[in-house]
């Protein structure tokens, strides 16, 4: 798996570097590469979860390098417990899977001085969007978790032409909804960041449903 993303991201390396001479007005850093630990594969719920951005990351021209910070962050395991974070501890329990035992992406493959980029700058990073794609067919997980929020469902949609959302019952489609796709696995869930889903409390139905998987 991860010669096989190293070869993926490899042929869209100029991109990247095209990338963070088009950005203007603001330092970009990435851009975010997979290369998930070993326990992912040993799972039986492969769980994918995609976010929106990193709020900073290295920027190695070095693919290999660049994979490796990944490799080295290992889904925060020694990072402060973020509602993100947390929730995704909460999520592989739910779905009985080890801890640390996820896949994540986002679906910027860059930020922008450590936010979410906008205008025009956000037009530029989308460009990469379709990477998700292929990252999807080289991880192929049986689970995939969209915590990007109904604010995000433009470049969803643009990602995978023709895509349903649907209804979950019990929660409103902004909430919750299901993801429908011939690119994407069955359970594919769209939410809101985690953050939002603690503060809204919403967190805890949330999970409840995971286990119903």
């Amino acid at each position: 798996m991860k010669n096989t993303l190293f070869e993926l991201y490899s042929r869209r390396a100029n991109e990247f570097e095209e990338i963070k001479t088009k950005v203007k007005n603001g330092k970009t850093y990435g851009p975010f590469l997979m290369s998930p630990n070993s326990e992912y594969s040993n799972q039986n719920n492969k769980l994918l979860i995609i976010g929106q951005e990193t709020k900073g990351w290295e920027n190695y021209e070095d693919i290999t390098k660049q994979m490796e910070v990944y490799e080295g962050f290992n889904l925060g395991i020694n990072y402060y417990s973020s509602p993100f974070w947390n929730v995704m501890r909460k999520v592989e329990r739910a779905l009985k899977n080890k801890e640390y035992s996820s896949a994540w992406t986002n679906i910027s493959k860059f930020d922008v001085d450590r936010k979410r980029p906008t205008g025009e700058n956000e037009l530029i990073i989308s460009k990469l969007d379709n990477l998700l794609i292929e990252e999807l067919e080289i991880t192929k997980p049986k689970i995939c978790i969209f915590f990007t929020s109904h604010t995000f469902d433009h470049r969803i949609k643009k990602i995978f032409s023709e895509i349903e959302f649907i209804n979950v019952p019990g929660f409103e489609k902004k909430v919750l909804c299901k993801l429908k796709h011939k690119n994407l696995p069955i359970e594919t869930y769209r939410t809101y960041h985690p953050r939002y889903l603690r503060t809204g409390k919403m967190e805890n139905k949330f999970i409840e449903f995971i286990k119903t998987i």
